[in-house]
């Protein structure tokens, strides 16, 4: 299974909302709408590298010794995924 087989999974679309460093600090609303914007978008890119994960495992399953040459583009694309999606929540980062 090459990564060219893969697709990409549908999921629930929702508007778009200005970031948290664009809204005004005085909007609660504004500012509660790109929290959970923030958040959402980290959860759906990290539940993506979870199915990455399981058609790996999959193709592991199925191809047997042939695993590594048939299965490397998946591997490459389940660890780029593991190390640019990670959930970080809408907290600034100190740097202290």
């Amino acid at each position: 299974m090459a990564e060219a087989d893969w697709e990409y999974p549908q999921h629930q679309q929702f508007e778009r909302v200005p970031t948290l460093d664009q809204v005004d600090p005085n909007d609660r609303k504004a500012i509660y709408a790109a929290r959970a914007q923030k958040i959402r978008d980290d959860w759906v890119k990290a539940m993506e590298a979870r199915l990455i994960k399981q058609k790996l495992d999959e193709c592991y399953r199925t191809e047997g010794v042939n695993h590594y040459a048939t299965c490397r583009d998946l591997a490459d694309l389940y660890l780029k995924a593991v190390k640019e999606n990670k959930v970080e929540g809408f907290r600034k980062k100190s740097s202290a």
